[in-house]
């Protein structure tokens, strides 16, 4: 139900429980408790759990547990679901770690997977829980709004009215409402751009996956959460008007920001040792995405769903997707469609409540 895996270089996290560790080089392996996946070794007193996210594509979510001062503390913390509890609470054991020694808790963004799961762990013990100042800004703070002025932009973007409805089901926001609305409620400590943190931390204020995505920073390593993955690239959306924002413009400067940190330990996948590397390949891949975009509104003028049909996805034709992941879709073109306008190479007209674009 969960795996429990060695990155750390030193000695376990816990004297009287020893788990197989990851060798002496930069390169180890970790042990029987997990599969035998080869790990960098730069931080001394790391582990991770990799808490599961049963029925989601991504398969698990990285949970990373330090040694700070005389407590613990995680990188995010999972979803509210069962599977994931017993998941985090039977990794936590493996490692020696009492869930009431976890004295804080750094949260990259209020993703569902990357945070619910504080609603159980928050009535274990207190805690202090640090977030971007812009994550409680613009999402922890008013549910009802934020999911009236989501949806309500997806209409005006083109997306059927069926559609917003199935979508308004499955979308974790909705689903996990009980938990978000628990976790929202927690002492929160915003975090802003450089600041410096307990555990040898440092804040990196990282837009663009959502608006107060934060990346922790150490000594030659860093937790990136989902601002940069190994394997996919980070879903990218334009969830409704906020003055001034334009996601991927924002992402694309974030990106940027984050050259030079060392290893990235990701949310999800294994650590990536060429985090510039990764990052080029992802600015890249954005570059062909807004050629993409701007070569179909050589079509004539659309809506935001329509260009998402459009679009070569590497999951599938558009129509073959899920309604989840075609509301990320719409998301995504969107988010590319706004950051063209921003650089004139795009305009948009609302006619009877529906955006079309074009090119100027």
């Amino acid at each position: 139900m969960r795996r429990v895996e060695s990155i750390g270089g030193g000695r376990p996290l816990r004297k009287t429980r020893r788990l197989d560790r990851a060798g002496d080089g930069p390169i180890g392996r970790a042990g029987r408790l997990g599969v035998y996946d080869k790990f960098i070794c730069v931080v001394p007193y790391m582990d991770r759990v990799k808490v599961p996210l049963p029925g989601m594509e991504l398969g698990h979510v990285n949970v990373y547990v330090l040694r700070c001062g005389d407590g613990y503390a995680l990188v995010d913390a999972g979803i509210a679901t069962f599977d994931a509890a017993v998941g985090l609470l039977r990794g936590l054991r493996e490692l020696g770690v009492k869930p009431w020694e976890v004295a804080r808790v750094f949260v990259t963004h209020f993703h569902a997977d990357h945070s619910t799961l504080l609603a159980l762990l928050s009535q274990m013990a207190p805690a202090e829980y640090y977030v971007g100042e812009a994550e409680l800004k613009y999402v922890g703070s008013d549910f009802d709004r934020f999911l009236a002025e989501l949806f309500a932009e997806y209409a005006r973007q083109g997306m059927p009215s069926g559609l917003l409805e199935e979508a308004r089901k499955v979308a974790p926001m909705v689903r996990f409402r009980k938990a978000f609305e628990e976790i929202w409620r927690l002492p929160w400590r915003p975090v802003r751009d450089g600041e410096r943190l307990p555990c040898g931390l440092r804040a990196l204020w990282t837009p663009g996956h959502t608006p107060g995505h934060t990346v922790y920073v150490g000594d030659g390593f860093a937790f990136t959460g989902d601002h940069v993955l190994p394997k996919i690239t980070p879903n990218i959306s334009y969830w409704y008007k906020i003055e001034g924002y334009d996601p991927l413009g924002e992402y694309l400067k974030s990106l940027a920001k984050a050259r030079g940190l060392g290893v990235g330990y990701p949310a999800h996948g294994d650590p990536i040792a060429d985090l510039d590397g990764r990052i080029s390949e992802i600015e890249r891949h954005h570059a062909e995405r807004l050629a993409e975009v701007e070569a179909a509104l050589a079509e004539g003028p659309m809506t935001a769903f329509e260009v998402a049909r459009r679009i070569r996805w590497d999951v599938g034709p558009f129509d073959g997707l899920d309604v989840y992941n075609k509301f990320f879709a719409v998301g995504e073109a969107l988010s590319h469609l706004v950051h063209l306008e921003r650089r004139g190479l795009a305009e948009s007209r609302e006619v009877d409540g529906v955006v079309y674009w074009r090119r100027p």
